[in-house]
């Protein structure tokens, strides 16, 4: 930890009203045993999807042969240049960069967060159903301009586009079938992010052969 420096979540905590791809609801606590009913423990069953949340998608999601869960190494999932993009998004905008753009971004970048504002609108329909995308065309530019990066990661539901799913689906081959995969992180919380984190650490379920999964992130970020 740095001198001065502070840490906070990326990740929303996951509940009943958890927006999923679509507009569906899916994750479930239920009550299994409690001391209140002469149980000798609280504990919970746990139910969700793995595309839940805050998630990352691995290859596999799109990619038949992509890797899984269990392929990644614990050094894999901390981040020594995360860089923050503010970037204007509108409804149902395929995000895209300008030359221009990607000159000023700095080339060291592991892992890059776009905050557009739209996560201000999570809990309303349009957030799913009208959310901004990613262009086809960003995948190589990205992949081709910065060498470093691992992942992608954004404040809106989908790199998708629920009204152009089709480019979408192209978009997510591209970035996780590329050489080499570029992962995706969607429905990151990024209110409180003003300027870019110091370090972050993104670390997935472990479980064995998931195409996707929740993650807690946290960023360290400069206070001073």
């Amino acid at each position: 930890m740095i001198k001065n420096s502070s840490f906070i979540y990326l990740s929303y905590f996951m509940n009943k009203n958890t927006p999923l791809y679509g507009g569906s609801k899916g994750v479930r606590v239920k009550l299994n045993s409690a001391i209140k009913n002469g149980d000798s423990s609280n504990t919970k069953k746990l139910s969700f999807h793995n595309h839940s949340g805050t998630h990352i998608d691995f290859p596999n999601h799109f990619i038949p042969e992509g890797k899984t869960s269990e392929a990644y190494r614990a050094q894999d999932w901390v981040f020594n240049h995360p860089y923050l993009l503010k970037v204007k998004a509108e409804e149902n905008e395929l995000i895209s960069f300008s030359e221009e753009q990607l000159r000023k971004l700095p080339k060291e970048i592991d892992f890059l967060i776009l905050k557009t504002g739209f996560g201000a609108f999570r809990g309303q329909e349009k957030y799913w159903k009208y959310n901004p995308g990613l262009s086809l065309d960003l995948a190589d530019k990205l992949r081709n301009n910065f060498p470093n990066l691992k992942v992608i990661g954004m404040d809106f539901i989908s790199i998708t586009s629920f009204q152009n799913r089709e480019i979408g689906r192209l978009t997510h081959r591209k970035f996780l079938g590329g050489t080499p995969p570029i992962l995706l992180v969607e429905d990151m919380e990024l209110s409180s992010l003003n300027k870019s984190p110091l370090s972050l650490i993104c670390a997935p379920l472990l479980i064995e052969n998931l195409d996707g999964s929740p993650v807690t992130i946290i960023a360290e970020i400069d206070i001073t």
